[in-house]
């Protein structure tokens, strides 16, 4: 096999790469572990299909690269590596919300918390894991790909790229759609909630108590023939982003949920 050549500054850079991709698995390893373990189930808790979470990759490739010399003040490498993290994910979630026009995650219900965006009991947490990564993780990841040869970094360099540049755009062409379906889901049940709250007001106790919202929809063979049927990434986007704030409705995300999943059941049962 004919050698590869590099400059210094490329094979760096082909390096830095796969350090993007390495500690964009652990995160994502980190966070569905977290989410599946509350929710009692496998949950893929990424934005993209992959399994990556490109947040945790950028956040600690720029930790190794910025904090590098801090990497053996363990006091500075905590309170540098937070801020830095918290940063990051101000700014992530600031400029995931003006593109998808909606609220990813939201911490307002925490402590010390900024916007919703970002909260002091999660930059504790950012703290602590630079410092673990830093320390513990970093030696062996290092160690890995360090050993790899010239044409397995470049390969590997090069298809991880390709492979995320596809699943970012498959995954964002399915969240310009998501947005406009959940907008009509969302406008369907604050109807059907007005109709029952217009139903409770003007209802004779005699006559018993009126149904909820969800079975005036269930049994509304025309109304469910409108609803747009989201697909498999949306409906997994609505469960990995279960607190999720949409700007074009003020539905809860578990309501939209419960008509998405009520949607797929009844095309399987036709």
């Amino acid at each position: 096999m004919q050698e590869i050549f590099l400059s210094p500054a490329e094979l760096r850079f082909s390096f830095l790469i796969l350090y993007f991709f390495a500690y964009a698995f652990i995160g994502w390893l980190w966070e569905c572990a977290y989410v599946s373990v509350r929710k009692k189930h496998l949950t893929n808790s990424g934005f993209l299909i992959g399994p990556i979470i490109p947040v945790y990759g950028f956040s600690i490739l720029t930790v190794l690269l910025v904090l590098e010399p801090f990497k053996n003040n363990i006091a500075a490498l905590f309170v540098l590596g937070a801020l830095l993290v918290t940063i990051i994910e101000y700014l992530t979630s600031w400029l995931m919300e003006k593109l998808f026009k909606a609220r990813w995650w939201d911490y307002s219900k925490l402590p010390f918390n900024l916007n919703g965006r970002v909260a002091l009991p999660i930059s504790l947490f950012w703290g602590f894991g630079v410092v673990i990564i830093v320390k513990l993780v970093h030696p062996f990841v290092s160690q890995f790909i360090l050993s790899l040869s010239r044409v397995t970094v470049i390969t590997s360099s090069v298809v991880f790229t390709d492979l995320l540049m596809f699943d970012l755009g498959f995954t964002i062409a399915n969240v310009i759609g998501f947005g406009a379906a959940t907008q009509r889901i969302g406008n369907t049940v604050e109807t059907l909630k007005a109709d029952l709250k217009n139903q409770v007001a003007d209802a004779n106790p005699k006559l018993g108590k009126p149904i909820s919202w969800f079975e005036n929809f269930r049994t509304n063979a025309k109304l469910i023939d409108q609803q747009p049927k989201l697909n498999y990434v949306q409906r997994r986007l609505l469960s990995a982003f279960p607190n999720i704030i949409f700007k074009h409705t003020t539905t809860p995300p578990k309501d939209i949920t419960k008509i998405a999943d009520f949607l797929k059941k009844n095309r399987h049962t036709k």
